[in-house]
């Protein structure tokens, strides 16, 4: 019996073919086939194809990493790989996991660091400065096998909340337009104040070879200590980062800044300039450091000095509790003559005002009468008389310019640096470039995504090694997507539409990704068509993306960029 639909289906490519450009642009089957060991004549599919249709399915939602075939069914093979014989059965677990393991064994950071300088030059892109940071990925499984060189899967700091689990952490570096430039895979108990220096030398020395000179590198505090200034000064390296609590220094600058209160506005710095946003204050000194002088900004946040509130009070709170505990411990202590209880009381008064807590103090007399022997006294008797003298002491609230005076420390933060172009870089620019440190952190938002991994990627730390950089490639990819689409919302002075009657001209990866996933499509007869019902800002994003939907949803995509 025939249908009247015969030769007639649709299909939901999503964001596939968008992001298959990408790596088209990237040349990221190029690259691993030139650098992977492998055989072309003893091969159904290359291993370069393998990585680079992993990171399509990656980027694109395929959260269960052990069905990748289901993916791969639900799309054109023959339309996004029009290049390469390509069946569904070539994608399978076990080729994805070979393809790791030969991953494994080449540079890997070279990979990325080459597939950074392509996508920067086709972009016309150059770098001036390079934010760093550091997340953790948890896995399942205990890895009890020998690690894979210097990688190991064990637990560390987890900052996906899952200290239960064990954990690789990915390094990664961006520049100052938000575009990843560097991707390392680490154990993951490695420490970020070790990754941080030592990423930033080797770093420094890639991009001078490069020609990228007189760059900029931005980090937190755990790119300072001792050892890691001196370091970064005999290598030259220009760096802002702000300046850790554990140096007494950090104290005496915010001291400073609140006394001479000679503050410079400098406003909201926010590239969304949101009522919300935060208005900071800068107070620029100068001052030696272990005999080496810096450049040091104090900055007072509004908005740190409002989420600091709560804390503030709560610890607060239990300073009082427990100056309270003391203050009973002390009352119960009997001290045999005055001078002894007025003693203590007047240290515990004092530890109490240093805390800047109200204390009302005295010695009271405490006399006991006591007989040798139990029972009544006999006639005549005279009792035993003990004078004892005890130390009690009221806790009071915090005194109000010492509160004030915590509030002024907890909402400000000390920056250092020895960056040369003072024109630039003078407070405002170096407040501003280390408030771009978000961008890296945004990024890393994108990772967090759960990414469910069947056992046959997890078997080894050598492909959970590999499987990370993959990782930090689908993280290049979609820093570059998002750059993409903004730049091109600016240029056009428009915007996303969102639910809710809201629009935004900085829509994020997310955003993006969703709008990109209502694209579907209609094949009759073997010709591809938009269906009229089409969502008309998902062929518009796919345009702010910088490519033709026309090309690359109803037509044959070819190898080339």
């Amino acid at each position: 019996m025939s249908s009247i639909f015969a030769g007639i289906k649709t299909l939901k490519p999503m964001a596939v073919p968008v992001i298959t450009k990408l790596c088209r642009l990237a040349r990221i089957r190029e690259l691993v086939n030139e650098m992977v060991i492998w055989r072309e004549d003893n091969s159904d599919i290359s291993p370069g194809l393998l990585i680079e249709t992993l990171i399509i399915c990656i980027f694109c939602g395929r959260k269960p990493l052990w069905k990748v075939q289901q993916f791969w069914a639900e799309q054109d093979l023959k339309n996004l790989f029009a290049d390469v014989e390509l069946s569904i059965d070539q994608l399978n677990d076990h080729a994805y996991g070979r393809a790791l393991e030969k991953l494994a064994e080449v540079d890997l950071n070279s990979l990325i660091s080459t597939v950074s300088l392509i996508m920067l030059e086709v972009h016309g892109l150059d770098i001036s400065s390079i934010h760093l940071d550091t997340t953790s990925k948890s896995v399942q499984g205990l890895y009890e096998e020998a690690p894979y060189g210097n990688f190991e899967i064990n637990k560390g700091h987890s900052k996906d909340l899952r200290p239960d689990l064990n954990q690789f952490k990915i390094g990664a570096a961006v520049q100052q337009n938000g575009q990843v430039v560097m991707g390392e895979i680490l154990s993951g108990n490695k420490s970020d104040s070790k990754w941080n220096p030592e990423a930033v030398l080797k770093m420094k020395e890639f991009f001078d070879q490069k020609g990228y000179r007189d760059v900029v590198f931005v980090s937190d505090c755990a790119l300072i200590s001792t050892e890691s200034l001196s370091n970064l000064i005999k290598e030259k390296v220009q760096f802002i980062s702000r300046l850790p609590e554990t140096f007494n220094l950090a104290k005496e600058l915010k001291l400073q800044a609140w006394t001479q209160d000679s503050w410079h506005d400098v406003g909201v710095v926010s590239e969304a300039n949101s009522k919300k946003a935060s208005h900071y204050r800068t107070f620029p000194t100068r001052q030696k450091l272990d005999d080496r002088t810096y450049d040091f900004v104090v900055v007072h946040s509004s908005s740190l000095e409002t989420q600091k509130e709560k804390t503030l009070q709560k610890r607060i709170e239990k300073q009082k509790e427990d100056l309270t505990k003391q203050s009973k411990t002390l009352a119960a202590k009997p001290f045999a003559c005055e001078p002894d209880a007025q003693t203590a009381l007047a240290a515990f008064i004092k530890a109490v005002h240093h805390k800047g807590f109200e204390i009302q103090g005295t010695v009271e007399t405490s006399i006991i009468k006591s007989y040798a022997h139990r029972g009544r006294p006999r006639d005549g008797e005279e009792p035993t008389v003990t004078i004892t003298y005890q130390a009690v002491a009221s806790i009071g609230d915090i005194k109000s310019e010492f509160y004030q005076h915590l509030r002024n420390m907890e909402s400000t933060f000390v920056l250092i640096t020895n960056v040369k172009d003072r024109k630039i870089y003078d407070d405002k620019g170096i407040l501003l470039e280390y408030k771009r440190q978000n961008s890296i952190e945004t990024k890393f938002r994108f990772l967090k995504d759960p990414v469910y991994m069947g056992p046959i990627y997890l078997e080894s730390p050598k492909r959970v090694y590999a499987l990370g950089y993959v990782f930090i490639l689908v993280l290049l990819l979609a820093s570059y997507l998002e750059y993409r689409v903004r730049k091109e919302l600016k240029e056009q002075n428009t915007a996303v539409k969102l639910p809710g009657n809201k629009s935004t001209d900085r829509p994020s990866v997310q955003t993006i990704m969703e709008v990109l996933g209502t694209i579907q499509i209609v094949v009759i007869q073997g010709q591809r068509y938009f269906p009229d019902n089409i969502d008309r800002q998902a062929l518009d994003m796919v345009r702010w993306a910088g490519f033709n939907p026309e090309e690359i949803y109803l037509k044959p995509i070819s190898s080339n960029a």
